[in-house]
């Protein structure tokens, strides 16, 4: 089996139109590959986009009766009031301003329903095995945040980690166990919420900038290789300069 490999004629001059096949092959593999995945990044930049919309929609409006509510969602604004148990617990290795703490969660009491909080974050103490202390309002109080889902990730010796009071995850598996009125949903706490610690929440993983960002990149590097390709692997020059 043989490959007729393209060339141009001229004054009894032959010249290939390509002469590295690897790189050409290797070339016209990964530029789609690239362009495809800047296209992707686009795309979640828009997904991106739709959600802080969303999420700008709903932060802005009033705080709803937690109790009246029936359509449970994200970032829906709710407010109660009641008091705090004592049953708390630390979401470890959690970050603000480059610092590792934990963010405190403990069960919120409002009427004959028990909800758990998402206070926000404390400092690790000056040593690890030394847990920090959590203070926290022994009075009826009231307090607004907004709805976080629980993830649906397991976690490894949920047990062991609730009675050390420091937990990996906020997943079904460990709420499950605290008696809760609703398993699916946490209440983040607000900033100027009464009994907050330090919020500044994360509310996605990744901005719209970023996205595109990476698009750029992907997009760049397409461009790269089109020219390393062109420049590397073919004759285009040569011929061009032969034909004229």
């Amino acid at each position: 089996m043989t490959v007729e490999i393209p060339s141009v004629s001229s004054d009894n001059t032959s010249v290939s139109l390509i002469r590295n096949w690897s790189i050409t092959l290797f070339s016209f593999g990964f530029i789609p590959v690239f362009v495809l995945l800047g296209f992707w990044q686009l795309g979640r930049a828009d997904d991106k986009r739709i959600i802080d919309l969303e999420i700008n929609s709903r932060l802005s409006s009033q705080p709803e009766n937690l109790h009246l509510v029936t359509n449970l969602k994200r970032f829906l604004p709710v407010k109660l009031d009641g008091n705090y148990s004592d049953e708390y617990f630390l979401l470890d290795n959690r970050t603000r301003t480059g610092k590792v703490g934990y963010e405190v969660l403990q069960v919120f009491i409002s009427g004959e329903q028990r909800w758990l909080i998402n206070r926000g974050w404390i400092p690790f103490s000056a040593s690890r095995d030394v847990m920090p202390e959590v203070n926290y309002p022994k009075n009826k109080i009231k307090i607004n945040g907004f709805l976080y889902p629980v993830e649906n990730l397991k976690s490894i010796e949920a047990k062991e980690k609730i009675i050390n009071r420091r937990i990996q995850i906020v997943n079904k598996e460990i709420v499950q166990n605290m008696t809760l009125s609703n398993n699916n949903w946490i209440v983040r706490l607000s900033a100027d919420s009464e009994s907050a610690l330090i919020t500044d929440w994360q509310l996605v993983n990744s901005s719209v900038d970023r996205h595109i960002a990476y698009a750029i990149q992907w997009f760049a590097m397409a461009t790269a290789l089109f020219f390393l390709w062109f420049f590397t692997a073919t004759n285009f020059i040569k011929v061009n300069k032969i034909n004229n």
